[in-house]
This record gives C-alpha cells, sequence and structure tokens, in this order.
C-alpha cells in the first residue's frame, strides 16, 4: 500500500518556499509562516516523515509530463508534439525546443529551473530545521541523509540541464550577498560528495523493506551515483567509469533487484513496490492529498466517447518518431506499446476502434448503435508530415504506462521511475565497454534483450548499447542525457535539421539573471 509515503501537508506549516533568489518572482521579504518552530513542531518521528513526504511529492511531480519531463524529452529524438490543424498542442514552447531553437526567455526552461531550485530551497529549510530541532541523532540523521540526497539530485538535473549553477545550502538568501555561481564540475563534486555522505545513515533494502519504497535507501544512492558518474566526461572532462561500475555493483550485488519476468509490468497502475523499481516517484491520486499523473491522457488519440473505457476525452499530445518504432525488432515485447499506422485497436480486446466518422481537425467521437447517426468507420493512424497543422489522426503515438481503471479525472496512479534495475544494469555495460571489457559488457546488454525477447547480440559496439537504451529506456527521461554522452545530440532526426553545440546546455533563464546579476549566461545565448 502507498501510504507507507503519506502525502501529508503539515509540512506547509513551516516550509520557507522561496529561498533561492534565481526564483523569478520571489519576494526577499520574510513571512511568517506558522507559529511553529523547528524546536516545537518535531515531536516525533511521525512528524518528521510528514515533512519529508511533501518534499518527495514535490520532487515526484516532475515525471508527471510538465515542464520538467518537456525538458527532458522533447529536445531528445523519441517524444514529440504535433501541433493539430486547429491550434492544439502547438506553440513555441514546443516547437523550439524539438528543433532545438530556444532562447532565455523559454517559458518551459525556465519553469525547469524553478522547480529544481525549489527542491533545494525546500530541502535547505528542511535540513535547517531538522539540525536545530534538538531531537536525537537517531530520530534525525536518517531523514537528514535523504534530505541531502534529494538536494544533491536536484542539483543533478541543474547541472545537466544549465552546467553553471550556484550551489546554495543555507535556509534563506542574503539579500546583499547573493549567491554566485559554481562551476560544473565544482556541481559535480558537490552532488557526488553529499550522496556518498549520505550512504552511512540510510538503510539497506533489505534493513528498509517495503517502508522505504520512494524514499532513498542505499542501493537507490548507489544506482544514482553509477548514472552520475558514467557521464563524469561530459559534466567535468574526466571519464569516471570505475566509479559507475563500482557503484552498480552494489546495486546489483545486494541482490535486492531484479528483472521482472514481463517488461511491462514495470508500469501497469498496480506497479509499486516491484523488484525492479530503484527509486522514483509514487503516485496516489485515490488517497487525500496524493497525487497523479496524466502520462496516459495526454498520449492517446483524441476521441471522445470513453476510449478503451476510460472516463475522460484523451488529449493526443505526445507521440513519437517513425525512427524510434523502427528501431525495434517485430518479435521485442517491447514493440507494443506504439499505436502504429493503420486502425486503431482496443488493448482490452484487440478490436478495431469504430467511429462515427473521422474529423480532422476535432475529436472524433466513439461509434455508438444506439445513439450515432453516422459510420462506423475504423480510427486509422495516419504519418505525420512535420511538428506543424497535422491531423488529429496523425502520429505514431505510445502507451508505456499502462491504463489505470481508477484514474480519477485523468490523474493515474502508475508510479513511474526516475531508475530500474534494466538502466542499471546497461550502465555498468557501457562502462565496462568504455573500459575495454567487451566481454563482461555483451551478457549484460543480453540480460535486459532476452527479457523483451529481443534478438541477443553475439557481439556488442557502444552504438548498440545506445540502441538498447533508447529501447528499454524509451520515454523514461535519460534519452537527451544519453544522446550527449555518445555526442549525437546536435545530429539531424525527423522534424528537426542539425543544431549547434551550445545546445546541449540550456541557458539560464533570462528572468533568473534579471533577479541576481551575479549569474552569468551560458555561451551561444
Amino acid at each position: 500500500m502507498k501510504n507507507d509515503i503519506k502525502l501529508k501537508k503539515a509540512v506547509a506549516r513551516f516550509l520557507i518556499l522561496c529561498v533561492m533568489l534565481p526564483f523569478a518572482g520571489c519576494s526577499l521579504e520574510e513571512e511568517t509562516y506558522s507559529i511553529y518552530t523547528p524546536e516545537t513542531f518535531y515531536a516525533n518521528e511521525q512528524q518528521i516523515l510528514s515533512s519529508l513526504s511533501g518534499v518527495y511529492r514535490f520532487f515526484a511531480s516532475t515525471t508527471g509530463m510538465g515542464v520538467e519531463y518537456r525538458c527532458l524529452e522533447l529536445s531528445a529524438d523519441q517524444v514529440v508534439v504535433h501541433e493539430k490543424i486547429q491550434g492544439w498542442w502547438g506553440g513555441a514552447n514546443f516547437s523550439q525546443l524539438m528543433e532545438h531553437e530556444w532562447d532565455a526567455s523559454h517559458g518551459y526552461i525556465g519553469g525547469a529551473w524553478n522547480t529544481y531550485f525549489r527542491t533545494v530551497g525546500q530541502t535547505n529549510a528542511l535540513i535547517s530545521s531538522l539540525e536545530n530541532s534538538g531531537l536525537d541523532g537517531s530520530l534525525v540523521d536518517g531523514p537528514i541523509a535523504e534530505l541531502r540526497t534529494l538536494r544533491a539530485y536536484a542539483y543533478f538535473f541543474l547541472m545537466d540541464l544549465f552546467g553553471n549553477v550556484p550551489v546554495f545550502t543555507d535556509p534563506k538568501v542574503d539579500p546583499l550577498n547573493l549567491p554566485t555561481q559554481n562551476t560544473r564540475a565544482e556541481v559535480f563534486q558537490f552532488v557526488t560528495t553529499e550522496m556518498e555522505a549520505a550512504l552511512e545513515n540510510l538503510p539497506t533494502k533489505s534493513e528498509a523493506g517495503n517502508a522505504y519504497y520512494g524514499r532513498f535507501t542505499k542501493e537507490a544512492v548507489n544506482a544514482l551515483l553509477s548514472i552520475i558518474y558514467l557521464n563524469a566526461e561530459v559534466y567535468t572532462g574526466n571519464a569516471m567509469y570505475d566509479k559507475a561500475i563500482t557503484n552498480a555493483d552494489a546495486v546489483i550485488n545486494s541482490g535486492a533487484y531484479s528483472l521482472l519476468p514481463n517488461y511491462f509490468d514495470n508500469f501497469v497502475y498496480n506497479n509499486d513496490n516491484n523488484a525492479e523499481f530503484i527509486f522514483g516517484a509514487v503516485y496516489s491520486p485515490d488517497i487525500s492529498g496524493g497525487i497523479g499523473h496524466p502520462l496516459v491522457q495526454k498520449v492517446l488519440p483524441g476521441i471522445q466517447g470513453g476510449l478503451f473505457g476510460l472516463p475522460y476525452t484523451p488529449q493526443n499530445g505526445f507521440g513519437t518518431r517513425p525512427s524510434v518504432m523502427n528501431k525495434y525488432e517485430d518479435e521485442d515485447d517491447r514493440k507494443s506499446m506504439f499505436i502504429g499506422y493503420g486502425p486503431l485497436t482496443d488493448p482490452r480486446n484487440g478490436e478495431v476502434v469504430m467511429v462515427e466518422r473521422i474529423v480532422p481537425d476535432n475529436n472524433s467521437t466513439l461509434y455508438n448503435p444506439d445513439t450515432s447517426t453516422e459510420g462506423p468507420v475504423p480510427y486509422e493512424i495516419i504519418p505525420a508530415t512535420g511538428i506543424r497543422l497535422q491531423p488529429m489522426n496523425a502520429g505514431i503515438k505510445w502507451v508505456k504506462w499502462g491504463l489505470d481503471p481508477n484514474t480519477n479525472g485523468g490523474n493515474a496512479g502508475n508510479d513511474i521511475a526516475f531508475v530500474r534495475y534494466a538502466d542499471i544494469l546497461l550502465v555498468k555495460a557501457e562502462a565496462l565497454l568504455r573500459n575495454g571489457d567487451a566481454g563482461g559488457a555483451l551478457p549484460l546488454v543480453n540480460q535486459v534483450r532476452e527479457r523483451s525477447n529481443a534478438t541477443l547480440l553475439t557481439a556488442v559496439t557502444l552504438d548498440d548499447i545506445l540502441d538498447e537504451r533508447g529501447r528499454e529506456l524509451a520515454f523514461e527521461m535519460s534519452r537527451r542525457r544519453d544522446l550527449i554522452r555518445f555526442g549525437k545530440f546536435g545530429d539531424a532526426w525527423e522534424f528537426k535539421e542539425v543544431s549547434e553545440d551550445f545546445r546541449t546546455l540550456y541557458p539560464i533563464p533570462r528572468a533568473a539573471i534579471e533577479a541576481n546579476p551575479n549569474l552569468q549566461q551560458n555561451p551561444g545565448y
């Protein structure tokens, strides 16, 4: 049951949500949020956990197809949004990300900056509160380690997306001493040092059991460190593949995780506490204070009338490119996530979806023999010819996270992993291969492929690993980072021309620079 992470609102009593000056619109005026102080608020472990849950919940929402997801995925070569004829899902915020033409005023980029720095602010405030609570270390050391890890993870995304950013750990900003930028390498050092220090006060997965589901364990931190060290050369100029392997081995050798027999069991609506989920976002829209995500709602074709028995009209927003689906063998189980060209079928029974008529510039309506005066005709998915002014039924769709029968107004409860065990196997394989050990890398890649009935490889190259990561982790927020690490982020692909090297970093948002003149813009912007 997901109430292990009780998404309570008690954290709002004392959180100082606006502690980093780079937030656009934040006031430096001190506000009184509550009569509670660090010395009086915390009386027991449950109150500490209620505070912790609010920060985890906020960070979890970054996986839900909002601005953070869009910055991570739309600039890469998998997720695409086709503007509809009547203008739905259109506008510069989408097209600029897909075509690599954004600037420092881009709304989604500014939103992502604010989100991750808000997590920094929340964790800074809570760490300070716990340190000044007067409670015994046995109660606060573990939660502080979790908060330090979450803060470091937020800084990982800031480092990855923006490069040089201020490392700030105080609970509030001195307006006479505004934060200055650290180099990307310095942020990397902060991130890895904080995570490694936190390991001492975190339980292992076996010690924590299900009580830590959605929270950081030692293995979860090792998993994040393996990913960070795999990308060390991008962030610092120095490769650190040995450290990536060491941390991946800490996860693998723990025996706490394994590949699920069925790939799609990772993504079903009741996927909590599964053996492959190392760390991620816990979604519980069915409980008070819980959050849901609209991943299925925003992907499915726009058909009114309860498509697939869902209680909403899908939004027909996020699709993909033909090249993505074509990377899979026909026998590969993972290929079934795609809704390709031709008649749309109902995944519950395999029957073709019948509509009254296909409406190129609006939602079609499901055929109902008792009420429809038109049809029935099969709903056909047709190729998209670009990212602008496309018919409603154009473009390949994907449904990776399964339908949730308990969807609450479009908000689903499938938990979304930031990191799965399959990712760690591929991280180790790549690090081994980059260190010259192809023999050690091959069985790890084949372990992932075998689970999905893909043909086993007889040899492995770096291109093979990039392709396998693309297949296994499609739409899971790692593709931009992978393309940059492999030097392919500027390549041309469908609906995008070759782009400049400086695009591997987003610009520091203009609003942030206007709020804090100590911030310097990234090259190219």
